[in-house]
């Protein structure tokens, strides 16, 4: 997958990593949730997936999962360190290829598990319910947009009394798919990032002159609240958990339309993703960013599990049971239920089959 393409957010299915026939003669473990029920496991990574994950953990008691960033979580799933790992993007060639060496030639494949948004907070002196383009919003993170009075933030938001201090841009500190996705979508909507702060990062050079960075996207939002005239970058379920919702901006949709990231409006972006057939290469890429669908939120993306291609193979057969265990109560009613609560979206009906249908090939 070339750069541009690795820019825009994707889900990725990680298709078996064999042929299905071949995958029958190896004797993968059952997808049923009987064969597994009582294995238990460990993961770790996405703070974006860490309000389901943990909740599913404790509710389930299958698992048991630790909230550290998508980077974090792809070097303990490369070091053996828990079963699984949790990924809002997917790997780089160099992390991919560290994979393969430290773990016998494995290869990663990625479980789809729920549908989420990046919402951006604001904090600004006298003015509430602000909204932005993505070219806005790109300047603004690269640094071109310094003051909150610029005419373009006004241009976006006619009628409201902006003011003229500098704009502090709170980021993440640490290695994160959240900010790998938000950067991957401002280079889709400006040539100008792309040229200054580049494509897709987990941890962005950013360009603007006032950045606050901090850890995990509660850090992100906590920074948001702490400093006036502020803009920052976080899961909508971090933004609901802690209440925070009405510092979130709207952002312009493809229609022209300024749309909040309500859970109405990320089910929306979710309608058209498509799956195709055959499954080739070894993954399969539906992008969820800028939907058409109508009132869908343009900033809405997946996150995933990551599993070993081969458990045996990647020395790890032991959590092979614990793993499916957690997929199968992932891809339930139960789970996919009580995301709204959380502020987050089930899989479209066409995303779940497939992914179901995966956690059979792991093996």
């Amino acid at each position: 997958m070339d750069q541009t393409k690795r820019s825009r957010r994707t889900l990725v299915f990680g298709a078996a990593a064999i042929a299905g026939a071949a995958l029958a003669v190896a004797g993968c473990g059952s997808s049923s949730s009987s064969s597994t029920s009582g294995a238990t496991s460990t993961g770790s990574g996405s703070t974006f997936a860490a309000l389901p994950y943990q909740t599913w953990c404790t509710n389930s008691k299958l698992c048991t999962y630790i909230s550290k960033g998508s980077g974090g979580g792809i070097t303990d799933f490369t070091n053996g360190v828990v079963d699984w790992g949790a990924t809002d993007s997917p790997l780089t060639p160099s992390e991919l290829a560290t994979l393969a060496k430290t773990r016998n030639g494995v290869t990663p494949i990625y479980f789809p598990t729920y549908l989420g948004a990046i919402g951006v907070p604001t904090n600004v002196s006298g003015a509430k319910s602000l909204q932005f383009s993505g070219k806005t919003l790109a300047d603004i993170f690269d640094g071109t947009v310094t003051t909150w009075n610029n005419p373009e933030i006004a241009a976006d938001n006619p009628g409201v009394t902006l003011p003229s201090a500098a704009i502090t841009v709170c980021v993440r500190a640490d290695s994160s798919g959240t900010s790998s996705n938000f950067s991957g979508w401002l280079g889709k909507e400006s040539a100008t990032f792309l040229q200054k702060v580049g494509a897709a990062s987990k941890q962005p050079p950013w360009t603007a002159p006032h950045l606050s960075a901090s850890p995990k996207n509660s850090g992100v939002l906590q920074c948001v609240k702490s400093n006036p005239n502020s803009i920052g970058y976080a899961d909508m379920a971090d933004v609901t958990s802690a209440g925070d919702t009405g510092l979130i901006a709207k952002v312009k949709a493809p229609s022209g339309a300024y749309v909040t990231p309500t859970i109405a409006a990320v089910t929306a972006a979710g309608t058209t993703a498509k799956i195709g057939t055959p499954i080739v290469p070894k993954t399969l890429q539906a992008s969820l960013l800028n939907s058409t669908a109508s009132g869908a939120y343009p900033i809405t993306i997946t996150t995933f599990v990551l599993a070993y291609s081969n458990y045996q193979q990647a020395g790890m057969s032991k959590a092979l049971a614990g793993t499916q265990s957690f997929l199968n109560y992932a891809y339930g009613s139960t789970a996919q239920n009580a995301l709204n609560a959380l502020g987050d979206a089930p899989l479209p009906s066409s995303i779940l089959s497939v992914a179901k249908s995966q956690v059979g090939t792991l093996h």
